[in-house]
Order: C-alpha cells, then sequence, then structure tokens
C-alpha cells in the first residue's frame, strides 16, 4: 500500500504567502474567503504556516512604510524565517518552484530605493544569544536589547519609526508630543509620547507590558483586520497583540517581567518547560524540554542569567532530570524524568 504524506513545511509556506497575496487583492471575493477558511482550519500546520508567514510579511511591509531611500548595510539572512520572506506579485502562482527566493534581492531593492522617498538613516541593532545592549537613540530615548534581539530606528523630522524585527527590547521614551515614537511589529504598533514600556515579539504573538506612563497599542489594517481596534495600557498593565486580535489591558507584576534587566528570570509556577523554553533564548546550545514526563513540573524563584549554562544545570539537578543518551534531538540535547 503507497504511504500518502502532508505537504512540507515549505510547501505550506508557499501556500501560505499565495493566500495572503489572494486575500490582499482587491479582487478578493467571499467564496476566496470561505475557500481560505477550509485551508485554514486543515490543520495546526497550516495555521502555523499562515501565522508564520503573515508575520514574515508583516515585517517587509512595515519596512516599506519606513522611508529608507539610503540604509545602512543589513545583516545577510540567517534565519529560515528571514529567508522565506516574499514580498507579492499578481499572479501568486508563481511562488511555486520557488521563484519567490530568486526574487527576494531584487524586491528589497525596490522597497528601499522608492522614486521621491526622502533620505533617511535606517539603523539596525542586534544582540547574539545571552547579549543585552544599551543604545542610546538621537532624540535621547533609551533602548535596552534583550538576548537574540534585532531592532530597526528609521527617525524623520516629523516621527520616530522603530521596526522590532525580533526578540525583547525596554523602551525608556524621551518626550515629545510633536513627534510621535512608533514601534512596528509586524501584527500591529505601539505608539509612546513620553513613557517606558517593554516589548518581547514572539513567534505568534507580541507582549507589551508598561512600566510609566501610557501607550497605545493597535492592531495593523491588512484584508482579514479592515477595522483595526486600539487599546490604551498604563503603568503595569500587559497587553497581547497577534494574528489573533488584540487583547484587553490586565493587571502584572511589571517588574517581574522586566527582571532581565537585571540579569535574572523571575519564574512564578510556570511549567518546567515552559522555564527552560524561556532559558533557551540566553542558551548558545538550546536544550529540548518537550518531553511529556516534564509537563507537570513546576518552577518558582529568581535565577541568575549571568551564567545561564549554570542556571539550567541548577534546574536539572533540583528536577533529577536526565539526558537523553542517544544524542541530541532537533531541538537540542532532550530532557527527561526517568522512570516515566
Amino acid at each position: 500500500m503507497t504511504q500518502e504524506y502532508g505537504p512540507t513545511q515549505d510547501e505550506l509556506l508557499d501556500e501560505a504567502a499565495a493566500w495572503i497575496a489572494r486575500l490582499r487583492s482587491d479582487a478578493v471575493s467571499h467564496s476566496d474567503k470561505v475557500e481560505f477558511s477550509r485551508w485554514l482550519n486543515q490543520s495546526d500546520a497550516h495555521t502555523r504556516a499562515f501565522d508564520e508567514m503573515a508575520d514574515t510579511w508583516d515585517t517587509l511591509g512595515a519596512a516599506a512604510f519606513t522611508p529608507t531611500a539610503q540604509s545602512t548595510p543589513m545583516p545577510a539572512p540567517n534565519t529560515a524565517v528571514t529567508e522565506r520572506r516574499r514580498h507579492w506579485l499578481p499572479d501568486f502562482n508563481l511562488w511555486q518552484g520557488g521563484l519567490a527566493m530568486a526574487c527576494i534581492a531584487g524586491l528589497v531593492a525596490i522597497i528601499t530605493l522608492l522614486p521621491g522617498a526622502p533620505t533617511v538613516s535606517v539603523q539596525t541593532h542586534s544582540t547574539a544569544a545571552g547579549e543585552q545592549r544599551q543604545i542610546a537613540l538621537p532624540d535621547g530615548s533609551v533602548v535596552e536589547l534583550n538576548t537574540q534581539s534585532t531592532l530597526q530606528v528609521a527617525y524623520t523630522d516629523e516621527e520616530r519609526n522603530l521596526v522590532l524585527v525580533k526578540g525583547e527590547v525596554y523602551f525608556d521614551v524621551f518626550s515629545n508630543k510633536q513627534r510621535p515614537f512608533v514601534v512596528n511589529v509586524g501584527s500591529g504598533t505601539i505608539t509612546a509620547v513620553g513613557t517606558a514600556f517593554n516589548i518581547y515579539r514572539q513567534p505568534y504573538q507580541t507582549l507589551v507590558t508598561v512600566t510609566e506612563g501610557i501607550v497605545r497599542v493597535k492592531e495593523a489594517r491588512d484584508a482579514t483586520t479592515p477595522s483595526p481596534a486600539s487599546v490604551d495600557a498604563t503603568a503595569d498593565q500587559q497587553v497581547t497583540l497577534g494574528r489573533r486580535g488584540l487583547s484587553q489591558p490586565r493587571k502584572v507584576a511589571a517588574a517581574a517581567t522586566i527582571a532581565w534587566l537585571d540579569k535574572t528570570l523571575v519564574f512564578d509556577d510556570i511549567p518546567l518547560p515552559q522555564a527552560i523554553e524561556e532559558l533557551n533564548r540566553y542558551l548558545e546550545e538550546p536544550v529540548d524540554a518537550s518531553d511529556t514526563s516534564l509537563i507537570h513540573l513546576k518552577v518558582s524563584g529568581t535565577f541568575s542569567l549571568e551564567a545561564p549554562g549554570e542556571t539550567l544545570q541548577a534546574l536539572v539537578t533540583s528536577f533529577n532530570l536526565a539526558t537523553d543518551e542517544s544524542g541530541q534531538s532537533a531541538s537540542g540535547q532532550r530532557l527527561y524524568l526517568p522512570n516515566e
């Protein structure tokens, strides 16, 4: 009997890119939307592919809204996500066969060399695994980049435009009511005047935590969100922004959220796999904590990021975890609880 296999991840990403192009077309019909709903609900893999492609699409779109006739050199793509960035073409079927990859360089050049666009310098700041950096911006604002983060900054006389491409950044914004401070995270924007807040852009959602003042969080406008919602969040409130919509502000312990500024992680009775996933952001060689034997284990306490490898070893010792002797999984060395 011939075994049938579903589409590969790359094939699903190509299909997702085609769907985004179709949904954003002026010619999109009701039947197109019904057909898209059927495609999206076929499996969780379809949903993840659409979320990933929509996220990277919006990031590229964010670069397009920023006037960038000249920019500082961008680092070469080094992740699967950046390698899959696409831009819409009228015939979305052309994405099949890998043509999208061949067109990326030319499309980026078109975006950065739009005729008539004002000359604005775009500066890119990035951190490696375990690295944290403080950046002083030209207007007097200060940003702190957490591990594995990338932030683009483009200032004009009228606006202060930033794009958080990935990772986590804390913003201490210099007040200027005539010059909005706007951070684009793909699925929406965060606007502040003079305030302090933390943005953590995750693969499928973005968390915005306010520590001082007020920020406005707004969904991005697209074919699936013709009337984007917005909310205002104040100190010690957090908002979730993602492809599933915008949450209402909720009360949080903001100090725990930004504990990374003091090189610590604070866990309050969270599952061990979640704690290790967070710690993985700071490790050059992350580990796999997805084994089902770890799900019922909970972690509480404050942990140092000065030496994340030692912190991981302390967790392994505390819970008497074992390492898979057969080697490493695709996600890294596998941890599990013996005799489970």
